[in-house]
């Protein structure tokens, strides 16, 4: 097995949802079928879809595990972690970079684990009646510590839903559609017919640039080296240096050429280069749909938003910007009673407010 290892192969456990084994060789190949599922949903969770949404999603498909279970929220959890995808071959605790065929290009890869690592800190996305949009995006502005979403009932019987700070302090609580509706709206503040226009120049400008990803770059920096190889192992054959294992040798190295080749053509089929016509139709139509449509606001708030720091009577918003984040600073907040319907509510110590807050 230690000797399998060294050499990248099988040996014998599952290889996981995207990849098969050569029965001859024991080496590892890509099941593209299986990969497109892998990249769904990797491509899902970093757009900030929940686990939770894609497993109930995988489950209605009947789409299934690499051993045939049905998807549950820790076999979806191994998947987003496994470094296999980004070609790393491991056996007991080592890493061997290159020495598994690659499915995702790192950027996707590590942009999930980033993510997964912001949401164990997270843990309220979803406890209102939709998603809380500004999940990992909001912070208390006293403690920067992180405000998280909790919904609940009041004593007159009204729904609420609303951001708390995680630390006991004297923050005040705030509507999660209040806070929302403000962020937006400054977000949309930046998309005057000027700016979308320069937007979408940019954003065209950098498509057709196209540089490689890392997959491509490293796809490429394989077929160079399996080149050099099979132009060494011609000059020995000419040579007459041992003939039969010198053309067996040349024979595997053509053959991972093609390989590596199919897999270069994938990945390069991959990139999508928008025109400006198309950039630009997009925003508008985004800047088009009503106010309120849940799809406009969280595209909103994850294209533009990196964080917010609220205090009691102002906000600073900070915007992705191209080579660093914008800071809006000072916004003013409306009176916070108002954004509750005149009720006052409160946690305990964590808001100013005057009554008990609703409980989950």
């Amino acid at each position: 097995m230690s000797i399998n290892a060294e050499k990248c192969l099988s040996n014998g456990s599952n290889p996981g949802l995207g990849f098969k084994v050569n029965k001859a060789d024991r080496t590892f190949y890509v099941d593209e079928e299986e990969a497109a599922i892998v990249r769904e949903i990797f491509e899902r969770y970093a757009s900030g879809e929940t686990k939770a949404k894609i497993v109930k999603d995988l489950q209605r498909r009947k789409v299934k595990t690499s051993i045939g279970n049905e998807f549950t929220y820790n076999s979806l959890s191994r998947l987003l972690k496994n470094k296999r995808y980004i070609g790393i071959y491991l056996y007991k605790g080592v890493e061997t970079p290159g020495g598994m065929p690659r499915i995702l290009d790192d950027d996707l890869f590590y942009r999930v684990q980033s993510l997964m690592n912001k949401n164990k800190s997270a843990p309220a996305r979803t406890r209102g009646e939709n998603e809380y949009l500004l999940t990992t995006k909001l912070f208390c502005g006293h403690y920067k510590e992180m405000m998280v979403g909790y919904g609940g009932t009041g004593k007159s019987g009204k729904q609420y839903h609303y951001y708390m700070c995680k630390k006991k302090c004297d923050k005040k609580i705030i509507g999660k559609q209040y806070i929302e509706d403000r962020v937006v709206s400054e977000c949309l503040k930046m998309l005057t017919d000027d700016k979308i226009r320069y937007i979408a120049k940019r954003v065209a400008e950098e498509c057709n640039k196209s540089p490689d990803n890392i997959s491509v770059r490293e796809i490429k920096k394989a077929i160079k080296e399996v080149d050099a190889a099979i132009e060494n192992l011609w000059k020995g054959i000419e040579q007459g240096q041992s003939v039969p294992m010198l053309t067996e040798r040349l024979n595997k190295r053509q053959a991972e050429k093609e390989v590596l080749e199919e897999q270069l053509a994938i990945e390069q089929n991959k990139r999508i280069c928008l025109s400006e016509a198309q950039i630009l139709a997009f925003l508008d139509y985004v800047c088009e749909m009503p106010f309120d449509d849940f799809n406009k606001r969280r595209a909103i708030i994850n294209i533009f938003v990196q964080s917010i720091y609220l205090y009691d009577d102002h906000f600073t918003l900070i915007i992705n910007a191209s080579k660093k984040p914008l800071s809006i600073d000072n916004i003013p907040l409306d009176d916070i009673e108002e954004a509750f319907g005149g009720e006052n509510t409160e946690t305990e110590g964590c808001s100013s407010l005057m009554t008990p807050a609703p409980q989950l």
